[in-house]
C-alpha cells in the first residue's frame, strides 16, 4: 500500500534502485522519515518524492516494493510525493507542482492495499524517491 497527504504517497545509506516504466528510476533508502524529511533526503540527493501518473506506473512499482526487503505485511505503507498541504483536497505532486490526476485511494480515502491520506509529521516510514528528469538545454 502506498501513502500519501501530506503525502500529505535520511544520509549515508544505501539505496535499492529499479528502472521503471516510463523509464524512471527508482530509490528506496534504508531509513524510515516523516514525509517532510523524506521530501528534504530525497531533495538531497537531487531526487523527488515519487509522482504515480497511470495504472501501470503504480502497478510496477508496488510489484518492485513488494520484492524488496523494505515490504512485509506489517510494513506496507510508503511516502510518495502528494500532497495537499497548500490547499486541503486539492492534491499536486510536490515535485512537479502537477494535480494528481491518478490516484489509487483505499476506500473511505482521502480522509483509501492502495493510497491512503496520512498526517505527514506524525509517522516515519520507508520513502520513495525518483530521479528528476534533465530538462536542461543541450550546448550548440
Amino acid at each position: 500500500m502506498l501513502s500519501k497527504r501530506s503525502l500529505g504517497v535520511f544520509v549515508a545509506v544505501n539505496l535499492i534502485v529499479l528502472a521503471c516504466s516510463a523509464n524512471k528510476t527508482y530509490h528506496i533508502p534504508s531509513i524510515r522519515a516523516n514525509w517532510f524529511k523524506a521530501n528534504e533526503f530525497c531533495n538531497s540527493l537531487r531526487m523527488r518524492l515519487v509522482a504515480i501518473k497511470s495504472a501501470a506506473e503504480n502497478n510496477a512499482l508496488a510489484e518492485f516494493i513488494r520484492a524488496t526487503d523494505k515490504f512485509s505485511e506489517d510494513n506496507c505503507s510508503f511516502w510518495i510525493g502528494g500532497s495537499d498541504l497548500a490547499e486541503e483536497g486539492t492534491f499536486i505532486w510536490t515535485g512537479t507542482g502537477e494535480r494528481v490526476t491518478y490516484t489509487n485511494w483505499r476506500r473511505d480515502e482521502p480522509n483509501d492495499e492502495h493510497w491512503n491520506d496520512n498526517r505527514c509529521a506524525g509517522q516515519s516510514l520507508y520513502f520513495v524517491c525518483e530521479e528528476v528528469p534533465c530538462d536542461c538545454v543541450a550546448p550548440f
